[in-house]
């Protein structure tokens, strides 16, 4: 049964996690949904860093709509040309009654992160890039310049989060083969692109299976391509066996001898593959289906009242504290908001837990780290968090 520690905060004793088979995804950064999530991002934080050092405080402002058109390229070992450009798009709105950004420095903004993301990526022949940016209802402006006890922000929307920690084994593998093979090391070394999706799956043992494009300009044949695609596998079998022992790895299994997995920019917008906001990875940087999870797309939401966004990093907080400061060896913290509320009083918190733990302390815990909203404002739009 639960406990009902205090109101509206609940705590759940359950057993460890442990699904006798799992599933788990990770989009890399040139992936079209992870490139829509991380120009959506970096807006949202200069949008806040632009209110807060004009004004001391984040205004009215969301900007977690974003699109990329996929392109077109004619390609072949040695190189290629772009076809058709791709279009990224990023839309939204914001209180623009003390300050309006110029667009061009919006636009700046977005294409500056798309070529982080896409160093190998010449722009101007291959994206076009553009964001509009309309002012805020009035109603939701209300809403979040309205202040409740102490000044704190209210909700700007009735939603949930969940989070849960630390990551199962199979989710580590995931993340650190993704974050190794689009490192900058392994890519000075490899001629891969940045479009690395990992597919994970466990069950009596570990099976990964990688898509990794490799770049067209730095590969005259099939035998350096076959040469790369051996590197990664390489490179993977490697962490595997430092993770989990063993994982059968599998990469770019679409290949046959007419259609090997080449790119120009490092990502397949290039090659008819669209992106949105909120399709790709979960806060935390993973998709994982054996998880409680919620859909809201975090990245480009307001960073101060935005509950969809907050409530994560607040979960993300609670379950990081729980496991390192009771004895409870795993977390899964749940938050619903409502709309109109201070957003240091979510309408439920339900904190579950593996291990032997105080409920009284859980529940101290989650109400500290939910006090600490300008802590979480501050850190989110600092990029302290995995939020893609």
């Amino acid at each position: 049964m639960p406990n009902l520690a205090t109101m509206n905060y609940f705590t759940t004793a359950r057993p460890p996690f442990s699904p006798p088979v799992e599933f788990v995804e990770r989009k890399g950064l040139g992936h079209p949904d992870t490139i829509c999530d991380a120009v959506a991002e970096e807006l949202c934080r200069y949008l806040a860093r632009g209110y807060m050092e004009r004004l001391g405080t984040v205004q009215a402002f969301n900007v977690d709509k974003a699109i990329l058109a996929a392109g077109a390229v004619d390609i072949g070992f040695g190189g290629g040309v772009p076809v058709t450009k791709t279009r990224l798009i990023v839309v939204g709105k914001a209180d623009l009654t003390q300050w309006t950004p110029e667009r061009d420095e919006l636009i700046k903004v977005v294409s500056t992160k798309l070529q982080e993301l896409l160093p190998d990526a010449n722009l101007e022949e291959a994206f076009d890039v553009d964001v509009w940016l309309s002012p805020s209802s009035v109603d939701l402006s209300a809403v979040v310049s309205g202040r409740g006890e102490d000044d704190v922000p209210l909700a700007n929307d009735t939603s949930f989060a969940a989070v849960s920690l630390p990551r199962s084994a199979l989710e580590d593998l995931v993340f650190a083969i993704e974050s190794e093979l689009n490192s900058g090391a392994f890519r000075s070394k490899v001629p891969v692109g940045r479009d690395i999706k990992v597919m994970g799956a466990r069950s009596d043992g570990f099976e990964v299976t990688v898509a990794a494009p490799v770049m067209a300009t730095q590969v005259d044949g099939p035998a350096d391509y076959k040469e790369a695609v051996l590197a990664v596998a390489d490179r993977a079998k490697e962490i595997a066996a430092h993770l989990v022992g063993h994982a059968d790895i599998s990469v770019n299994k679409a290949d046959n001898d007419d259609t090997p997995y080449l790119s120009l920019t490092g990502s397949s917008a290039e090659q008819g593959d669209d992106g949105q906001v909120g399709r790709g990875n979960r806060f935390g940087g993973l998709i994982t289906p054996y998880r409680a999870m919620s859909l809201e797309a975090a990245c480009g939401k307001n960073p101060a009242a935005h509950v969809g966004k907050t409530y994560h990093a607040a979960a993300w907080d609670i379950s990081e504290r729980v496991v390192a400061e009771t004895g409870a060896t795993e977390s899964t913290v749940r938050l619903l908001s409502q709309i109109g509320s201070p957003v240091t009083q979510p309408l439920a918190a339900h904190i579950e837990y593996a291990g032997d733990a105080d409920d009284n302390l859980i529940i101290d815990i989650a109400q500290e780290a939910l006090s600490d909203w300008n802590g979480i404002r501050d850190r989110l739009i600092d990029g302290e968090y995995i939020l893609y």
